[in-house]
């Protein structure tokens, strides 16, 4: 139990530390997915932006991690999401919650830091 608190306490202070740092903005749509993922490995926390896929002509933007532990650090879960790229339209990442995950009862879908959602 001390080593879970531990391990806890060195996660928050990791996301307090990196959370203090800019984050940088990328457009997308000329990326493959590799470079997205790339991107997220190296700087751990990015905002993506890319057009709609409706067509609509609205540039959606999230914060997106590299990491479920960002998420837990920050006192969150991490959720799976897609974004389209140059190469696919389903360019797996994961963005951040706020508070617990709420997943169906933690059986399917579900691990310690994070939670399977549909967008």
């Amino acid at each position: 139990m001390k080593t879970f608190i531990a391990a806890g306490m060195l996660l928050a202070s990791v996301g307090i530390a990196g959370a203090q740092e800019p984050i940088n903005r990328y457009d997308i749509q000329d990326m493959t997915c590799n470079q997205v993922q790339s991107i997220l490995r190296q700087q751990g926390a990015a905002i993506l932006r890319y057009p709609s896929p409706n067509g609509n002509g609205r540039i959606l933007y999230d914060r997106y991690v590299d990491s479920p532990a960002v998420c837990f650090a920050e006192l969150g879960h991490a959720v799976q999401r897609v974004v389209p790229t140059k190469d696919t339209n389903a360019c797996p990442t994961l963005s951040c919650k706020p508070g617990p995950p709420e997943c169906d009862n933690g059986i399917m879908g579900f691990d310690m830091f994070g939670c399977m959602d549909d967008n």
